[in-house]
């Protein structure tokens, strides 16, 4: 199916459900509560999460998936005797960044929570 059609079906599906999921998702979400605000339950109680870092956690994560991808590029230029375009470096870089960006988050809400 390699037709000019393929290339704005496939791209066109691909959108499509993730606009889908998005939308079931939050219209999901706002059914919820409307159905917690007709029972009693205070809008103030709607808070998800209960982790007071959560910004930080998901800042450390990020800025640890851009260090993994920094450094994925740096092992895959100079460490690579392949010339291939390889993404295992760039795997590899991203997990151990994010995952020691997680410890450290971890290390962090715990020094904070004994205050």
């Amino acid at each position: 199916m390699d037709t000019p059609a393929a290339e704005i079906l496939i791209p066109l599906i691909v959108f499509s459900t993730i606009f889908g999921v998005v939308y079931i998702a939050i219209t999901a979400r706002h059914r919820q509560r409307m159905a917690m605000i007709e029972k009693g339950v205070r809008p103030s109680e709607f808070r998800t999460t209960s982790d007071p870092h959560s910004s930080l956690k998901f800042g450390m994560v990020a800025v640890g998936v851009g260090m993994g991808l920094f450094l994925g590029k740096l092992v895959s230029d100079h460490m690579m005797v392949d010339e291939r375009n390889n993404a295992l470096p760039y795997l590899m870089m991203v997990a151990l960044c994010a995952g020691l960006a997680l410890i450290a988050h971890f290390f962090i809400a715990i020094k904070h929570k004994g205050r």
